[in-house]
């Protein structure tokens, strides 16, 4: 079967899986380096190695899994995109990633990609639209999927309801998904793509929720939690969640405290290429105005301008 035109080479079960390590290998660069370094090598890829095996030869269940592999590298492309601010063209990624999941017939992947277009939504401040995508993204699943996939759609559902600053719906979205990922196994069949949802990751859609809603006593509790959770590796999350704990001890009045984590996320992302880990800090940087001729302020800065 495959794609229309002179037909390409035959597909074959170690194309794909090739396909998924450089999918893992990017994800990794990603994370740890931000998205501006991962991107245009993966752009590259997918045109000239990925794009191509569509039009090749294969038979059904090949052709299936070949545009599942397509769809998250498509899908990834999306992130990286969105990671360094070209939201139109992560959005153009985010639709063909989705098309690609209808191909390989996989609607709960084609849920994940609904639940990265409701992150970038959430980004942007679009809180109605993040909430709607999660809640499709939930209908796309339904009730029978594994708790940590449940778990993952109702945290993303959480964060437009943070966004829109509606307490109680926030709050509700988060018990849901704490309950769901009280109830995942260690056998439990999970998708490759809900791994990364774990105690970590719940801590610190809590603790961004919290500081969105600005309960900050919680935020950062729930920031302190997930940074002792995650390792090194995941650079940029990490990043996000100092920024989101400096932010509530900002508004807990612990300025010093505020200021050395400030600058310690500050240095992160200065080693990266990813404009959402600048956005972070620059974030911080608006709500230290009002403070801005205390002395931990102006060693704050002091130690920021060295950085540049």
């Amino acid at each position: 079967t495959g794609g229309a035109g002179a037909p390409g080479p035959r597909v074959s079960a170690g194309d794909i899986a090739a396909l998924r390590s450089v999918g893992e290998l990017f994800r990794a660069l990603d994370q740890r380096y931000g998205g501006g370094h991962a991107r245009q090598a993966l752009v590259r890829y997918l045109e000239h190695e990925a794009e191509p095996m569509l039009r090749g030869l294969y038979g059904e269940t090949v052709g299936r899994r070949l545009f599942g592999a397509v769809a998250d590298l498509t899908r990834l492309a999306g992130w990286t995109s969105y990671d360094i601010a070209a939201h139109g063209l992560a959005q153009r990624y985010f639709v063909q990633a989705l098309r690609l999941s209808q191909a390989a017939d996989d609607r709960a992947y084609g849920s994940y990609v609904l639940v990265t277009m409701s992150r970038q939504a959430v980004y942007l401040s679009h809180g109605r639209e993040a909430v709607q995508l999660a809640r499709v993204a939930q209908q796309g699943v339904g009730a029978s999927a594994p708790p940590v996939v449940q778990a993952l759609l109702q945290a993303a559902e959480a964060r437009g309801h943070g966004v829109l600053g509606d307490a109680r719906a926030c709050t509700s979205a988060l018990l849901r998904a704490e309950r769901a990922l009280e109830a995942a196994r260690p056998g439990d069949e999970v998708p490759h793509w809900a791994r990364f949802f774990d105690e970590a990751q719940l801590a610190d859609e809590f603790g961004h929720c919290h500081r969105d809603l600005s309960q900050y006593r919680a935020a950062a509790q729930h920031a302190e939690r997930s940074l002792s959770l995650r390792g090194p590796e995941q650079a940029r999350s990490r990043l996000f969640c100092t920024v989101v704990l400096a932010t509530a001890r900002l508004g807990l009045g612990e300025l010093d405290q505020a200021c050395t984590l400030g600058a310690e996320a500050a240095q992160a992302a200065s080693e990266m290429r990813s404009v959402r880990a600048v956005e972070y800090v620059r974030d911080f940087e608006r709500r230290l105005e009002p403070h801005r001729d205390a002395v931990a302020v102006r060693t704050y800065r002091d130690r920021v301008t060295a950085l540049s």
